[in-house]
């Protein structure tokens, strides 16, 4: 068991919070070349943690963090702020994402109820039965119309927030393409075919009108 292992083990879904907050923030500020302090700051942390929904304050946790385990250690404090480097950024990372299994923010684990719930292999067949069927009917149109106005502008929020993920949920979000594109094509179909329906009617007008009485 490695020591980030053991932390989890210990503090449970708390210390992941704290960590994969940690670890964010510290990346960003060394991407973006704010290290003059540290890694992370205790406000940075909590509005992190808070943005997760995650009410907790991770003073307790983060002197264990430093005295027992060396994983982080304080470089600057004043009156009102204080810092933290990593010890190993890219190890505590790295054993954070082995350990991760169990541990979702309350964020994550909405999205994957979410996607759990939303039934898009019904909407990919649906759309692909009208794609197929040589003449829709008004029920076509009608389902139709249920898929773009009603279950579409759901599936695309929750696309929106799994893109947030990177890869994580790579096989929603293809299949969530597959829909607009299949919901693309149908509505394109579907205007050709009124377009065609038209011309026959104009057509057949004119030859009524031209026929001799």
């Amino acid at each position: 068991m490695s020591f980030v292992s053991e932390v989890l083990s210990r503090y449970g879904s708390k210390a992941y919070y704290v960590l994969k907050a940690a670890i964010e923030i510290a990346e960003e500020n060394r991407r973006l070349g704010l290290v003059k302090f540290g890694d992370f700051d205790y406000k940075s942390l909590i509005s992190r943690l808070k943005s997760w929904g995650v009410e907790y304050n991770p003073s307790g946790l983060l002197r264990i963090l430093e005295r027992e385990y060396g994983i982080v250690k304080t470089v600057y404090r004043s009156s009102s702020q204080r810092w933290w480097v990593f010890s190993d950024l890219d190890l505590i990372k790295l054993l954070l994402s082995e350990s991760r299994d169990g541990f979702r923010t309350p964020d994550e684990e909405l999205l994957n109820i979410q996607i759990a719930v939303l039934d898009v292999d019904r909407v990919m067949v649906e759309l692909s039965d009208i794609i197929m069927k040589e003449k829709a009917g008004f029920m076509d149109d009608r389902k139709l119309r249920d898929i773009v106005f009603n279950e579409l502008p759901v599936i695309i929020e929750v696309y929106k927030k799994a893109l947030e993920y990177g890869d994580r949920y790579s096989e929603f979000v293809s299949k969530v393409r597959r829909i607009l594109e299949l919901a693309r094509k149908v509505v394109l179909l579907r205007n050709g075919l009124r377009a065609n329906s038209k011309t026959t009617l104009s057509l057949g007008s004119e030859r009524k009108a031209a026929s001799p009485a």
